[in-house]
């Protein structure tokens, strides 16, 4: 190559280079096609507009209330809470960073960036922060094994659950997050982890308690639960004005076929009082079976037909000699009796 064609050669190179040079830096302030600001289109637009365009789409969208929600609970965060403000010029300018750092690219490449940009948006943080640790204080939780009590006329089944504990740095990257970019209806799931599981769930307390027993003093109703589902329902009688069937959780202590009555020593047993009286005397009250479960309280037949749906006895619970059959069968020492 002669000295000429060299020279031509460089003169052509630093024509291009100052060519692109000049190109790029009339596309300096204009954003990289492909390029959005959250939901907003900048691409081809230079800063003026894009900045003019951000503040009217996205500034009314900034400052909505967030909801945060985990399970049945709901929490809000509030903008006066926030504080949130959309920094128009910040986000334009990480939009216009997406542009690359090489004019050649820039030029040659068409100018095609990439990506959404996460409009930046300045907040009260440890208000934020705040809000996220009360969220926690009210969404930690130790495990709580499922249970069961007998609350207004039926089995109240209280369900297990597992232990959890807000993962607060996840919750606040979310809040964020939703800041940032609410949406039309901002909301926010509480990001926990299960710190322990429950010991007794629904089924494990199914095959421990395969019988409940519920007594229902006003409605004179004793129902049998199999599996904690109703199975029967009985008509009965309780414990008379001041010697009530006394209330509370309790199990089947004995199961006694043809019981003796053991008088106990009260003003209202007369001269039977201490006494024992044999099954099949016509003074003994007991019927066919008794099933004990407190203090000298039991579930027993009864000869009385009349007195059942009434209160009349001396605090055992009286039911008809069949019904009182059938029961016994069911159950077995240790089963849950709740008096209501």
């Amino acid at each position: 190559m002669t000295l000429v064609g060299t020279g031509a050669a460089v003169a052509a190179v630093l024509i291009f280079v100052l060519t692109i040079l000049v190109i790029d830096g009339t596309r300096k302030d204009v954003i990289a096609d492909g390029v959005r600001i959250g939901s907003v289109e900048v691409g081809g637009l230079d800063r003026g507009e894009a900045r003019t365009l951000v503040r009217r789409k996205l500034g009314p969208t900034i400052g909505k209330r967030i909801a945060v929600v985990f399970g049945g609970q709901r929490f809000v965060l509030r903008p006066e809470i926030a504080k949130a403000r959309l920094d128009v010029d910040a986000s334009v300018d990480a939009a216009l960073d997406r542009n690359g750092s090489n004019p050649f690219s820039r030029v040659l490449g068409g100018g095609e960036g990439s990506g959404t940009v996460t409009p930046r948006v300045s907040f009260a943080r440890p208000a934020v922060e705040a809000f996220a640790a009360r969220i926690a204080k009210r969404v930690d939780r130790p495990a709580r094994d499922a249970d069961i009590a007998w609350r207004n006329g039926r089995l109240d089944r209280t369900r297990a659950l597992a232990g959890v504990e807000v993962q607060r740095p996840q919750l606040l990257a979310r809040l964020v997050a939703r800041i940032a970019n609410p949406g039309p209806k901002p909301r926010v799931a509480v990001p926990v982890k299960v710190t322990e599981r429950p010991n007794r769930t629904f089924i494990d307390l199914a095959k421990r308690y395969p019988r409940v027993i519920a007594v229902d003093r006003d409605g004179k109703v004793l129902r049998l639960y199999r599996n904690l589902k109703l199975a029967h329902k009985y008509r009965i009688a309780v414990g008379q004005a001041g010697l009530e069937t006394s209330a509370g959780r309790y199990k089947i202590q004995e199961k006694i076929v043809d019981p003796d009555w053991h008088v106990p020593k009260s003003s209202w047993a007369g001269e039977l009082a201490g006494r024992t009286i044999p099954a099949g005397d016509p003074q003994n009250p007991l019927e066919a079976r008794y099933m004990g479960f407190h203090d000298g309280e039991g579930i027993h037949g009864t000869a009385e037909l009349s007195s059942l749906g009434s209160a009349a006895s001396h605090g055992c619970i009286r039911m008809a000699v069949p019904d009182v059959k059938q029961l016994y069968d069911e159950v077995k020492v240790g089963t849950p009796v709740f008096v209501q």
